[in-house]
């Protein structure tokens, strides 16, 4: 299990001698923006328990962002995603991401990423294919990984609904997991659900998203109704059809070229990726030889139909999106 560096908002280091946490303290206002980057910030310093004048000082100190800042930068992510996975005018995104003019939106959009909507819309491998978390350039090669005895064919399954217990990661993909597993490990054995299963979601397109602000969950399942405590939070991880690739891996360096294995095989297969994020699900990790068992998931749109035809044009869209396996560039594998 392999995750990120932890960004100070969401360390939690103790607090001793009566003196206020506030990144525990934060971390419902930052939730609440994931969520609704629209929230009145009068509102979320309430949420913090803070006056106006002291949250932004505090929020700016904690997270290396203002609260426009982030807003804004929240808004334009979300906006560069509808460019990729939806059809809307240009306009109408801009319009949902908060601007008054299409002018304002692209002017914004430019100075965030580097590049204009249109370039995104007419190229959206720079967001579709970088969900996951072993999107970051390495100058290391891969390592091998291709053994179809450790392999089993990529398949479709419609998934229930799960409830995670988690601990967020924020910081470049791809580097200090081990002592955020440790952590989460510890709690869930102290609560007697270590069983459970483990997943790790990842949330950002570090092509789109600052390597510092990307976002993983380190996750394992518990029970509905699992009271979250100290940095452990609780989530719903959404049901619905995904694509699984799942490989025995023998070292941490062939993550790269597995995730692009399993996202080549979606592709060819005509399947159509929705904008739910993707993640490992661990079926098993032996913690001294560093072997996993692990499936590769996607989130697919659609039933699942698997006529020709329809296979034949989603392909084409997928290709034409950037999405054919000459193009996949995923590159970090885990730590």
């Amino acid at each position: 299990m392999w995750m990120c560096s932890i960004w100070p908002e969401l360390r939690g280091a103790p607090v001793a001698n009566g003196m206020v946490d506030y990144q525990a303290r934060l971390r419902p206002v930052i939730r609440a923006l994931e969520q609704n980057p629209e929230l009145c910030l009068s509102e979320a310093a309430k949420l913090a328990s803070l006056s106006s004048y002291h949250f932004h000082r505090v929020f700016t100190a904690v997270t290396g962002e203002t609260p426009a800042e982030m807003q804004r930068r929240l808004r334009l992510e979300r906006a560069a995603r509808s460019l990729c996975y939806s059809r809307e005018p240009v306009t109408e995104i801009a319009f949902s991401a908060g601007f008054a003019s299409s002018q304002a939106f692209a002017k914004a959009f430019r100075k965030q990423f580097a590049m204009t909507p249109g370039t995104l819309r007419r190229q959206p491998s720079l967001l579709q294919l970088s969900k996951n978390g072993h999107a970051v350039a390495r100058e290391a090669g891969y390592a091998e990984s291709r053994s179809d005895e450790r392999r089993q064919p990529m398949k479709t399954e419609q998934m229930a609904p799960r409830t995670l217990a988690y601990i967020r990661v924020t910081g470049p993909y791809g580097t200090g997991y081990e002592p955020v597993c440790d952590q989460l490990y510890q709690w869930s054995a102290e609560q007697g659900l270590a069983e459970g299963e483990w997943i790790f979601i990842y949330h950002d397109n570090p092509e789109i998203t600052a390597p510092q602000q990307c976002r993983t969950d380190i996750c394992v399942t518990v029970p509905a109704g699992t009271k979250g405590s100290g940095n452990v939070e609780i989530q719903q991880l959404a049901g619905g059809r995904y694509g699984q690739s799942r490989f025995t891996v023998t070292d941490p360096a062939q993550y790269p070229a597995l995730w692009q294995q399993h996202i080549g095989e979606v592709v060819a297969a005509g399947f159509e990726f929705d904008d739910r994020p993707c993640f490992e699900l661990y079926h098993s990790f032996d913690p001294v030889t560093k072997v996993a068992d692990v499936s590769f998931c996607s989130s697919l749109k659609g039933s699942g139909t698997t006529r020709r035809k329809r296979r034949r044009r989603t392909s084409r869209r997928n290709e034409r999106a950037g999405q054919c396996p000459a193009l996949l560039h995923l590159a970090v594998g885990g730590v």
